[in-house]
């Protein structure tokens, strides 16, 4: 039992990751096919209502690509099972430079962000169904 379970926590570590790559590289179809056909997405950038698949997705790779030398690291990933539904929390530490082409400017951005993300079980696939992510505050610790 325990080795089903550290294999599904890499499998879903490896769907988290997987995703944010495929958005930093601009992969749209493997990107989207990481993502639930139901997924949703709070997160501490605007819109901060719930945002919905397309919506989501759109928002999201816009973010990733428009990061240039983004380098991240995931922190104390945990996960919890139930039944065919994963839920991963970590923390995100970021740093990039966001680049606005029509500007021609860039600004260095970097944090810490709390995430949680559940995942669903399709098949023999996961995939991520909701995220929601909140920054930390500088000065306060995530730790």
């Amino acid at each position: 039992m325990k080795w089903r379970l550290e294999k599904q926590a890499e499998e879903v570590y490896r769907v988290v990751v997987e995703a944010l790559e495929a958005g930093i590289r601009g992969d749209e179809e493997t990107f989207n096919n990481l993502h639930s056909i139901a997924y949703t997405r709070y997160s501490d950038l605007p819109p901060y209502r719930l945002q919905n698949r397309e919506e989501a997705l759109k928002l999201k790779i816009s973010l990733l690509t428009q990061l240039i030398d983004f380098e991240y690291s995931l922190e104390n990933f945990q996960t919890f099972y139930h039944g065919d539904v994963a839920v991963a929390c970590f923390l995100l530490r970021y740093r990039g430079m966001a680049v606005n082409d029509y500007a021609f400017e860039g600004k260095m951005v970097e944090g810490v962000a709390r995430c949680t993300v559940v995942l669903e079980k399709s098949g023999d696939r996961w995939r991520i169904l909701h995220e929601h992510l909140s920054r930390v505050p500088e000065g306060f610790s995530a730790d």
